[in-house]
């Protein structure tokens, strides 16, 4: 008998409702589905009868027995870590280049690693993903929130993001120490140009230092930036000099990250 392991962030859908509810709102049918974090097949079961093809990673090999019960033509599992380095082109060779759906109740342990895996595969067109609940909260803050970080600036810099479902902490085996959401990520189609992206990134990382401070003296000779270039850009684009990170939008720090390159 299979045995929870607390390293791996285990714990695993009970609810029969919760999990043909995530099956239907991720739209699932006759598409390349991949999971992560399959654990004993709760969401298995149901994503490989509506899938037209299926993959999954899972890094617990004693799930092994468990998992290769669903094994098929249309369907494999690697027993091995999602954050490895070859999963971009196992990816893409299982599914001969063509569009993967990532569908996962994410171990909460992972779920910011294997959120930035999910921007940098590029046929991996969208994701509905279960994960805690105050990262849930973090993707779909507002401006000026105090849960508006440099993690939602970037994240809806590469995607749409919606919440789709609060999920309570019961609905698992064993219970977590708390709830979650069930979020669709459906990656946009236009990015900035390479060097003015790579700009935008450190810029975003850079604003989000100190949240308390203002914004201007967070960016103090930013990429050779004097704190004067600084006060012009933002008079440029009518800024306030006192104001902090957390109250730019995405559209903000885009303009300002051309500014800046």
């Amino acid at each position: 008998m299979h045995r929870n392991k607390k390293r791996f962030g285990q714990n695993f859908i009970k609810d029969s409702n919760l999990i043909n509810k995530i099956v239907e709102l991720a739209e699932v049918n006759n598409k390349n589905i991949l999971e992560i974090g399959p654990g004993r097949g709760a969401l298995t079961k149901p994503l490989i009868s509506n899938a037209k093809k299926y993959l999954a990673y899972e890094i617990d090999y004693t799930l092994k027995p468990i998992l290769e019960k669903f094994k098929s033509d249309n369907t494999n599992f690697y027993f091995k870590d999602f954050l490895s380095n070859s999963t971009s082109d196992e990816i893409d060779a299982y599914f001969n280049n063509e569009d993967v759906y990532l569908v996962s109740n994410l171990p909460y342990n992972i779920t910011t690693p294997v959120i930035f895996k999910f921007f940098e595969l590029k046929n991996l067109k969208e994701a509905t993903l279960m994960v805690q609940k105050e990262v849930g909260e973090r993707m779909i803050s507002n401006v000026g929130n105090a849960n508006y970080s440099s993690f939602t600036v970037v994240l809806n810099y590469y995607v749409e993001v919606t919440k789709l479902l609060d999920v309570n902490r019961n609905m698992f085996k064993p219970v977590p120490k708390v709830d979650s959401v069930v979020v669709k990520l459906t990656k946009k189609e236009e990015r900035l140009p390479i060097n003015i992206e790579n700009i935008f990134l450190k810029l975003i990382k850079q604003s989000f230092i100190h949240r308390r401070k203002k914004l201007i003296n967070n960016l103090e000779n930013f990429n050779n930036h004097s704190k004067e270039d600084i006060i012009k850009y933002f008079i440029k684009l009518k800024f306030n000099e006192n104001i902090r990170a957390q109250e730019l939008k995405l559209e903000d720090y885009i303009n300002l990250a051309h500014l800046l390159a």
